[in-house]
């Protein structure tokens, strides 16, 4: 990945972006083996690492724990992320819930927060207190990890072309409002506002099941699909920043009310799993409707694969029910690769820490296109 061509005519700042990158990909490492990630000299390495003295620090091998070499020298120094320099926050803001990621600029994930609240509430009120429990986080992260260089958020909706808060069908007293009116602006913290399903494909792009495609679709699984897209690699928005929202498309009865949000359909869908004939029709019949609009998201945008998403991802009968009706509607086309979202529950908070943290190095760096990554394996291991 880090390789140049032996004719040296890379220059000195795309060099010193390959020993960050490699570093950073390789957490902590000796000279030998960020040569050898970069292909670049052991004396060159050292070179471009001394020129980021805040962002990397140089330890003894001693220090680990490692014998000196045969000749009685001393252990290889090793060279790591200055983790405490800083941390960035990626957040999403949910109908009831809230989730809160921190990682340090070496990725390594901090701090996962999660907040549930089952009562209704404006997008004001959902907000504020969102803030006084940010503040909790921010104060004991800056006590031992340094300043604080971005927060990415992920809205249900999102920023339209003007800036504004386009579309928030849980928050409508948000919409047309500019993040610093909506009170997600802190100070001089660079903030990145994105909708939640282009977060969760972000984070399903980097870390979970859309790895390797360039072109595919985030949708949740459900009777109103809405979904993320990406398109050769990039978040793909439209003109009104609206691409991916099928489930603004009016095509079908009024559905029942209790499909109205998954609390209320999840006793149809755990029915079902019993046996009862009656619930299965009406899983069915759910899955129909999800399938047609994944059926129109595919024909438009002709993915690799499409990745299920959102809470009820995971249920392997209505999974099943979505795939064979797809595959119905697909008959004159092409069989639609499904897959399931390896991020169910902090895939767009993941986005967004993915945004903030990229911007943070493109700002310390210089250089936006960075390959910052996170270590995402706590997460898989959250409650």
């Amino acid at each position: 990945m880090f390789t140049f061509a032996a004719d040296g005519r890379a220059s000195g700042r795309t060099t010193t972006m390959a020993c960050a990158a490699a570093l950073h990909a390789l957490g902590e490492a000796t000279l030998s083996e960020l040569a050898s990630a970069t292909g670049l000299s052991r004396p060159t390495v050292k070179e471009r690492l001394a020129e980021l003295p805040h962002l990397v620090e140089v330890t003894s091998g001693a220090e680990h724990g490692e014998s000196p070499t045969p000749s009685g020298g001393r252990p290889a120094s090793r060279f790591r992320f200055r983790g405490r320099h800083g941390f960035v926050i990626g957040v999403e803001i949910g109908k009831h819930d809230e989730r809160i990621l921190v990682c340090d600029i070496g990725g390594r994930v901090l701090h996962v927060g999660r907040h549930h609240d089952p009562e209704p509430r404006s997008g004001r009120d959902r907000i504020s207190a969102f803030r006084g429990r940010l503040d909790h986080v921010v104060t004991a992260m800056r006590a031992t990890h340094g300043s604080w260089l971005g927060l990415g958020i992920s809205l249900t909706g999102g920023i339209g072309p003007n800036g504004r808060i386009s579309y928030a069908p849980h928050y409508p007293d948000l919409q047309g409002l500019s993040p610093a009116e909506a009170g997600l602006v802190f100070g001089n913290v660079p903030l990145i506002v994105e909708h939640d399903l282009n977060a969760a494909a972000i984070a399903e792009h980097a870390y979970g099941a859309a790895r390797g495609a360039d072109t595919f679709a985030l949708a949740l699984a459900w009777h109103e699909v809405a979904a993320g897209v990406v398109l050769d690699g990039k978040i793909h928005r439209g003109s009104r920043n609206l691409a991916g929202e099928l489930n603004l498309i009016d095509d079908c009865p009024p559905a029942p009310a209790h499909w109205a949000d998954v609390e209320s359909f999840l006793p149809v869908l755990e029915a079902a799993h019993r046996g009862d004939p009656q619930k299965q029709e009406e899983v069915d019949a759910f899955a129909a409707r999800a399938a047609r609009h994944i059926a129109y998201l595919s024909l438009a945008i002709d993915p690799e694969l499409v990745v299920l998403g959102g809470p009820l991802a995971h249920h392997q009968a209505l999974v099943e029910r979505i795939t064979a009706h797809l595959n119905a509607m697909m008959r004159k086309a092409y069989p639609v690769k499904l897959a399931v979202t390896e991020h169910p529950t902090f895939g767009p908070a993941l986005g967004a820490l993915q945004l903030a943290l990229t911007h943070a190095f493109g700002t310390l760096l210089g250089d936006p296109a960075f390959p910052a990554r996170i270590d995402v394996r706590s997460l898989h291991s959250a409650p």
